[in-house]
């Protein structure tokens, strides 16, 4: 099971946007091979500063697209500097991610998610993908 399942609430919005990244990326992919290559992604987007990965160019995105150190999934880097930009945009008008999210009313989240908490025809579900 993928260690994000269980994991405090991010501090600040690079945190918001790192997790949101993670999430793209292992899309489609096994979440084993996203968390053996977190640490070079780290690296490849800034530390996941918002303003830095916002402020990416083509020659940012080709650069990343020869690192073999991250997955190189062109679309999935241009979300991620895309992504970056929505934040800014969100974080002028509301301050921060998190009170733009909070503007929505209560934001229940998932700390941990077991089999106890989760209805049966979603872990049959589940396993009949596995």
């Amino acid at each position: 099971m993928s260690p994000m399942w269980n994991v405090k609430p991010p501090k600040n919005d690079d945190e918001y946007f790192e997790r949101m990244t993670r999430t793209v990326f292992t899309a489609g992919l096994n979440w084993k091979v996203i968390e053996n290559k977190w640490p070079n992604f780290q690296k490849a987007f800034a530390g996941f500063s918002i303003p830095k990965v916002a402020k990416f160019t083509e020659k940012d995105t080709k650069r990343l697209m020869v690192d073999a150190g991250i997955v190189r999934n062109e679309k999935k880097i241009q979300a991620t500097v895309h992504n970056a930009g929505e934040f800014l945009k969100l974080e002028r008008e509301h301050g921060t991610f998190q009170k733009y999210r909070s503007s929505h009313g209560t934001v229940r989240t998932c700390r941990t998610l077991n089999r106890a908490n989760v209805p049966l025809e979603f872990r049959m579900r589940a396993y009949a993908y596995a």
